[in-house]
């Protein structure tokens, strides 16, 4: 993994890190789960191409397959993180 992988894992983690801190939840729980949420995102894409369309995996280009796989994975993250933010405001109300 690259070192701007590392950066984005570490923003990752920080964020749901702070949003858990705002919230009084388990900081380090949290910051380790935005991570996990992320790998798990990034995996869900991968996994569609092998299940549901096998004929066809040799002829998939693998930079375009890790460009989807981070977008996938980020954007799981970010509905996640929102949420996360909007169950916590109703329960502090």
């Amino acid at each position: 993994m690259s070192a701007l992988g590392y950066i984005l894992i570490f923003y990752i983690g920080f964020y749901y890190y702070r949003l858990a801190e705002n919230y009084n939840r388990n900081k380090w729980l949290f910051g380790f789960l935005g991570i996990l949420f992320y790998f798990l995102g990034a995996i869900l894409y991968p996994l569609y191409i092998k299940i549901a369309v096998v004929d066809k995996i040799d002829e998939y280009d693998l930079t375009f397959m890790s460009l989807k796989s981070l977008v996938i994975g980020l954007t799981f993250v970010f509905i996640i993180f929102h949420l996360l933010e909007l169950t916590w405001k109703k329960k502090n109300k």
